[in-house]
């Protein structure tokens, strides 16, 4: 994993599987109305996966910022799916069901390709399976997205909460959501006037990312090549 600044946010290649953990709702949809716009303006198609909230909030800012989202939709340039329904969709007694994902997200992504060479994707199923504490499952659906990856080129981002965590589990929970992705976008938070308790926690919570990160990278760089002699 890559601990990125924001311009993999906003300018990501096919093949990146982003992941930006967010201290409360307004950092999140700033970062997706980031990666959305800019993936509009470069005449990607976009795909956004969220719950009704997120979808309405980003909507109004886009509209504000002068995109005309009903002309996007007309061209089938952006889709908007609910995240808990195609969720449920997906949802069978051991998990994320593989045929499932193959009918309800992959075959969609093929149809939008097939009229623009590349796509950028927002999903926030994996965030709702995190606030339920089914980590299990959230993994698994991550998997899937990886094996799309293999088949479909795209970019993905991510975005877990983060306030619901116990400090505890940090290096826990951290080490699974490495584990899946290729960028980190670094911990912001909206508003400057938090509390000494806040600070601490997300004092904690960075110290967390570079300790995972970093046991994570010393796993999986590879040496160079011993010379010849």
């Amino acid at each position: 994993m890559i601990d990125s600044g924001p311009g993999v946010l906003t300018d990501p290649i096919s093949g990146n599987h982003i992941v930006k953990v967010c201290r409360d709702q307004a950092v999140k949809i700033n970062s997706v109305a980031q990666y959305v716009a800019k993936g509009l303006n470069n005449g990607e198609a976009v795909a956004i996966i969220a719950r009704p909230s997120l979808r309405k909030a980003l909507v109004d800012f886009l509209v504000t910022q002068g995109f005309d989202i009903q002309s996007f939709k007309d061209q089938g340039q952006i889709k908007f799916l609910d995240a808990e329904f195609l969720l449920s969709s997906l949802w069978m007694d051991d998990g994320i069901d593989a045929e499932a994902f193959e009918k309800f997200v992959s075959d969609p992504l093929r149809v939008m390709k097939l009229k623009y060479d590349k796509i950028r994707i927002f999903g926030e199923m994996v965030d709702v399976l995190w606030q339920k504490g089914a980590f299990d499952e959230a993994m698994q659906l991550e998997d899937r997205w990886n094996d799309l990856f293999k088949k479909i080129e795209f970019s993905l981002l991510c975005t877990y909460s983060f306030s619901h965590l116990d400090p505890s589990t940090y290096d826990e929970a951290l080490e699974r959501i490495c584990r899946c992705h290729t960028h980190h976008i670094p911990l912001e938070v909206s508003n400057l006037s938090i509390s000494s308790e806040t600070n601490e926690l997300l004092d904690s919570f960075e110290l967390a990312w570079k300790r995972i990160i970093e046991k994570f990278n010393s796993l999986t760089s590879v040496p160079p090549p011993i010379p010849p002699a």
